[in-house]
């Protein structure tokens, strides 16, 4: 009688955990299925489409607001001058997060696109505080921010690299 326990006993042993392994097996394929069919991953198709009408929007602001300087340095011009910090920092933060996403490999600009900028506002900034004149500053702003919307343009494909100047 001895025998007929001890076996039974270990029969009921193997088939106590059986279910476990199969609900285990169900939670590891459902894992692996919405893993492969990208539930709760990035969708890069979305990022990129979302990335590039920030980029676009900023631009837009940056290149109006820029064209709408004063020569004259007005009293508006330093509200608008902190606007284009603003626009061109937001299109920074945008690089910032896409080097983020994908590493260097996916910086759009480089670093020194934002601090020629920032060091022109700064001068700019400078002149009107001392009121000299602000001609010198004004162009170079232009161009800088010209030059940040020629390249956007070609990142964004609206333009081809051979069409850009």
């Amino acid at each position: 009688m001895m025998r007929y326990q001890k076996g039974y006993n270990n029969v009921m042993r193997s088939n106590r955990y059986r279910p476990i392994l199969i609900i285990l097996l169900v939670l590891l394929v459902a894992f692996l299925i919405m893993r492969f069919t990208g539930v709760g991953s990035l969708d890069t198709g979305n990022f990129e489409s979302q990335r590039n009408a920030r980029i676009r929007s900023e631009m837009q602001h940056a290149m109006s607001s820029t064209n709408s300087l004063s020569r004259l340095g007005a009293t508006t011009t330093s509200s608008v001058l902190s606007r284009v910090r603003q626009y061109v920092h937001g299109i920074e933060v945008v690089n910032d997060l896409n080097v983020g996403m994908y590493g260097e490999v996916g910086r759009l600009y480089t670093t020194d696109i934002f601090d020629n900028i920032y060091s022109i506002i700064d001068t700019y900034e400078a002149c009107l505080a001392s009121g000299q004149k602000v001609n010198d500053p004004l162009n170079n702003l232009t161009v800088a921010i010209n030059d940040l919307n020629s390249k956007t343009n070609i990142l964004l494909n609206n333009v081809s690299a051979t069409d850009a100047p």
